[in-house]
């Protein structure tokens, strides 16, 4: 039987790929013309060659980069079989990061939207929450006045060596109780929302992951500043207990920036909120 050869412009048009695709692929030895006219430099494919562009689309089509579809044609059935599982991992590997990437992104977004959504500030609300897993680290010296830098930082460490990425938020737990002044306040532990679902591995003593629960939560919302923060909490704590609804003892601070915008001096918000104890 003849073989029939295929100049490149009918070979574009049967493969669906352009003169300058597959001209490229010749140049880079991935797709070569089975006979090149000396005189007129036209290249001619034959028929059978026409299948391995199908390969080569198909490999293409699912993220291999043209070096490893080159290599590829070079292997058994066996050898292309193991290849293809390899590739398959490496793609299982990529949706579960673009689905942490989405996850991440929706809870970022909603984030912002409670944000946006606090009724008043300096007055007491009422909101009701979703259970919100958090990494955090124990200190007892720490007051509403004092620097946290370093142990966000060793926060930040933390999710960065797992590969997670970091909230813009931290947050403070402390007991709600009769306090003088804000000095007086001690923080219990220190903590940020976490954005992903993974489980953090090898963590110290002083260090756990855990969840601050769902519920009604009682909350009280201002801009940050050390002389103003007692009266806020005050008129938090005077709420709570004049409410015949029983409420835990535990205030979570959730500190944020207020805008995502460069400002030489920021302006950070404070959002504190005692949950309802449930009723059984």
């Amino acid at each position: 039987m003849k073989e029939h050869y295929y100049t490149i412009g009918e070979v574009a048009k049967l493969s669906n790929l352009s003169v300058q695709t597959l001209r490229y692929y010749d140049q880079i030895d991935l797709f070569k013309p089975a006979h090149i006219d000396t005189h007129t430099n036209y290249r001619y494919y034959k028929d059978t060659q026409i299948f391995y562009l199908d390969i080569i689309k198909s490999l293409k089509y699912i993220g291999i980069s043209l070096e490893d579809i080159k290599r590829a044609l070079g292997l058994t059935s066996e050898e292309l079989l193991v290849f293809l599982e390899q590739q398959e991992q490496r793609i299982e590997q990529k949706i579960t990061r673009l689905n942490e990437v989405k996850y991440t992104l929706l809870k970022t977004k909603k984030q912002m939207q409670e944000q946006i959504d606090i009724p008043i500030f300096g007055d007491v609300y009422v909101q009701v929450e979703e259970e919100m897993p958090i990494l955090q680290v124990t200190t007892t010296e720490l007051t509403p006045t004092s620097s946290t830098n370093t142990y966000y930082a060793t926060l930040t460490k933390i999710i960065e060596r797992e590969g997670s990425v970091l909230n813009s938020r931290y947050g403070c737990i402390f007991p709600l109780a009769r306090y003088t002044d804000v000095h007086s306040i001690i923080y219990d532990a220190i903590f940020t929302p976490l954005l992903t679902e993974r489980t953090f591995s090898k963590l110290s003593p002083n260090i756990k992951q855990t969840i601050k629960p769902a519920g009604k939560y009682v909350c009280i919302a201002f801009i940050y500043h050390p002389d103003t923060y007692f009266s806020y909490y005050e008129k938090l704590r005077a709420y709570v207990e004049a409410q015949q609804e029983g409420y835990e003892s535990i205030v979570y601070e959730l500190y944020m920036p207020a805008s995502f915008t460069f400002e030489h001096e920021k302006k950070f918000i404070v959002e504190l909120k005692v949950r309802q104890k449930l009723i059984v």
